[in-house]
């Protein structure tokens, strides 16, 4: 019954999305259905993020790939309305504060090992301004200490437009659509070690990919 509300929920949030906003996926097929790989998605605004988790939802329930292991920023679970998208694929909250990440790092490295698809973002933090925040560590190292691909599903520009952060509620105009890119690799072969300089590199290719996405 559980799984019947949601799918009936995710359906339509998107068809409302559909009548409002044009709203349109570009890319599904680029989603390989088994991992282990990293889905990462950009947080650009209040809506961009409702509507990639209601695409990977989506995904998930029409059996075109396994549920991922799910990693989120523990206020997310703030707004009570949106707090249900956020439980359904069992998300581990990653709490703020220094060394506060450590556990949830290790369980995201440990489920990829596994074979298992992780969602996991490189910003963790949505955006004030519209514009994409610098991406942290977390995705680049385990990307390079495993050689995982890593998948971008990503709202493009419009979606901030839509409904900004700070923002009390969305604007009934506007246009935007989600892009899911190509898998691509950040190494090789798996690091034995991973350096500062390693990740810097390794985010500004991140950063490259994901931006192209959201502006194009």
């Amino acid at each position: 019954m559980y799984t019947l509300i949601i799918k009936l929920a995710s359906n339509l949030i998107y068809l409302i999305g559909r009548l409002l906003y044009g709203f349109k996926v570009e890319g599904l097929e680029n989603i390989p259905k088994e991992g282990p790989f990293i889905l990462s998605s950009n947080d650009l605004s209040t809506m961009g993020s409702i509507f990639t988790t209601i695409t990977v939802i989506r995904h998930v329930f029409s059996g075109q790939m396994e549920t991922p292991v799910s990693f989120s920023e523990e206020y997310n679970w703030a707004t009570e309305q949106w707090a249900w998208m956020f439980d359904i694929g069992g998300a581990i909250p990653v709490p703020r504060g220094r060394g506060q990440a450590v556990s949830a790092l290790l369980s995201a490295f440990r489920a990829l090992r596994q074979g298992k698809i992780v969602a996991l973002n490189p910003e963790g933090e949505t955006s004030w301004e519209g514009r994409l925040v610098p991406a942290k560590p977390a995705v680049a190292w385990v990307a390079l200490r495993l050689g995982a691909p890593i998948v971008l599903v990503v709202a493009t520009k419009g979606a901030y437009d839509v409904w900004p952060k700070w923002a009390e509620r969305p604007h009934l105009t506007g246009r935007f659509q989600v892009r899911v890119g190509k898998p691509f690799r950040l190494t090789d072969s798996p690091c034995s070690r991973v350096s500062d300089e390693m990740i810097v590199r390794a985010n500004q290719r991140i950063m490259e990919e994901m931006t192209a996405l959201v502006y194009r």
